[in-house]
Protein backbone atom coordinates (compact mmCIF):
# COMPACT_ATOMS: atom_id res chain seq x y z
CA UNK A 1 0.00 0.00 0.00
CA UNK A 2 1.35 3.42 -0.95
CA UNK A 3 0.70 6.20 1.51
CA UNK A 4 0.77 9.85 0.52
CA UNK A 5 2.73 11.58 3.27
CA UNK A 6 5.23 14.40 3.55
CA UNK A 7 6.67 16.59 6.29
CA UNK A 8 7.64 20.16 5.38
CA UNK A 9 9.54 22.16 7.99
CA UNK A 10 10.54 25.72 8.66
CA UNK A 11 11.63 27.73 11.67
CA UNK A 12 10.19 31.08 12.72
CA UNK A 13 12.14 32.62 15.62
CA UNK A 14 12.45 29.67 18.03
CA UNK A 15 9.31 27.90 16.83
CA UNK A 16 9.55 24.86 14.56
CA UNK A 17 6.65 24.78 12.08
CA UNK A 18 5.90 21.31 10.75
CA UNK A 19 3.43 21.00 7.89
CA UNK A 20 1.97 17.52 7.61
CA UNK A 21 0.82 16.67 4.10
CA UNK A 22 -1.33 13.67 3.19
CA UNK A 23 -2.35 10.84 5.48
CA UNK A 24 -1.01 10.52 9.01
CA UNK A 25 -1.70 6.86 9.72
CA UNK A 26 -0.01 3.90 11.42
CA UNK A 27 2.46 3.49 8.55
CA UNK A 28 3.84 7.02 8.65
CA UNK A 29 3.07 8.36 12.15
CA UNK A 30 6.35 6.89 13.47
CA UNK A 31 8.21 9.09 10.93
CA UNK A 32 6.66 12.19 12.52
CA UNK A 33 7.50 10.86 15.99
CA UNK A 34 11.11 10.22 14.98
CA UNK A 35 11.48 13.66 13.37
CA UNK A 36 10.05 15.46 16.39
CA UNK A 37 12.27 13.42 18.73
CA UNK A 38 15.35 14.46 16.74
CA UNK A 39 14.27 18.12 16.86
CA UNK A 40 13.68 17.93 20.62
CA UNK A 41 17.19 16.45 21.02
CA UNK A 42 18.52 19.61 19.31
CA UNK A 43 16.69 21.77 21.88
CA UNK A 44 13.59 22.55 19.83
CA UNK A 45 10.75 22.82 22.35
CA UNK A 46 8.10 24.95 20.63
CA UNK A 47 6.21 23.52 17.68
CA UNK A 48 3.35 24.44 15.38
CA UNK A 49 1.84 21.52 13.50
CA UNK A 50 0.14 22.72 10.32
CA UNK A 51 -2.67 20.39 9.23
CA UNK A 52 -3.82 22.43 6.22
CA UNK A 53 -2.97 19.60 3.79
CA UNK A 54 -3.70 16.69 6.13
CA UNK A 55 -6.47 14.46 4.81
CA UNK A 56 -6.49 11.69 7.43
CA UNK A 57 -5.22 11.06 10.95
CA UNK A 58 -5.56 7.90 13.01
CA UNK A 59 -5.47 7.17 16.73
CA UNK A 60 -1.80 6.14 16.73
CA UNK A 61 -0.82 9.51 15.25
CA UNK A 62 -2.98 11.36 17.77
CA UNK A 63 -1.35 9.40 20.58
CA UNK A 64 2.09 10.30 19.28
CA UNK A 65 1.16 13.99 19.17
CA UNK A 66 -0.20 13.83 22.71
CA UNK A 67 2.97 12.10 23.90
CA UNK A 68 5.16 14.72 22.26
CA UNK A 69 3.05 17.47 23.82
CA UNK A 70 3.66 15.92 27.25
CA UNK A 71 7.40 15.72 26.48
CA UNK A 72 7.82 19.33 25.36
CA UNK A 73 5.63 20.74 28.14
CA UNK A 74 7.91 18.90 30.57
CA UNK A 75 10.87 20.90 29.26
CA UNK A 76 9.10 24.26 29.01
CA UNK A 77 7.77 24.04 25.45
CA UNK A 78 4.44 23.64 23.70
CA UNK A 79 2.79 22.29 20.56
CA UNK A 80 0.05 24.31 18.88
CA UNK A 81 -2.07 23.05 15.99
CA UNK A 82 -3.26 25.12 13.05
CA UNK A 83 -5.52 24.88 10.01
CA UNK A 84 -7.51 21.76 10.96
CA UNK A 85 -10.17 21.01 8.36
CA UNK A 86 -13.68 20.17 9.59
CA UNK A 87 -13.10 16.41 9.38
CA UNK A 88 -9.87 16.50 11.42
CA UNK A 89 -11.34 19.00 13.88
CA UNK A 90 -14.33 16.70 14.46
CA UNK A 91 -12.01 13.76 15.17
CA UNK A 92 -10.05 15.84 17.69
CA UNK A 93 -13.30 16.91 19.37
CA UNK A 94 -14.62 13.33 19.52
CA UNK A 95 -11.55 12.10 21.39
CA UNK A 96 -11.17 15.23 23.53
CA UNK A 97 -7.87 16.39 22.09
CA UNK A 98 -9.37 19.80 21.34
CA UNK A 99 -9.20 20.28 25.13
CA UNK A 100 -5.54 19.20 25.25
CA UNK A 101 -4.09 21.15 22.34
CA UNK A 102 -4.38 24.83 21.56
CA UNK A 103 -5.88 25.01 18.06
CA UNK A 104 -5.64 28.11 15.87
CA UNK A 105 -6.79 29.10 12.42
CA UNK A 106 -3.53 30.73 11.32
CA UNK A 107 0.20 30.46 11.87
CA UNK A 108 0.28 34.09 13.03
CA UNK A 109 -2.29 33.43 15.78
CA UNK A 110 -0.36 30.42 17.01
CA UNK A 111 2.96 32.28 16.99
CA UNK A 112 1.43 35.14 18.97
CA UNK A 113 0.39 32.71 21.70
CA UNK A 114 3.81 31.31 22.54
Amino acid sequence: MVTNFEIVEKTINDVRVIKVVGELDALVAPKLKERMSKLIETDAVNFIIDFEELVHINSLAMGILRGKLRTVKGIGGDIKLIKLNDHIKTIFEMVGLDEVFEIYETEEEALANF
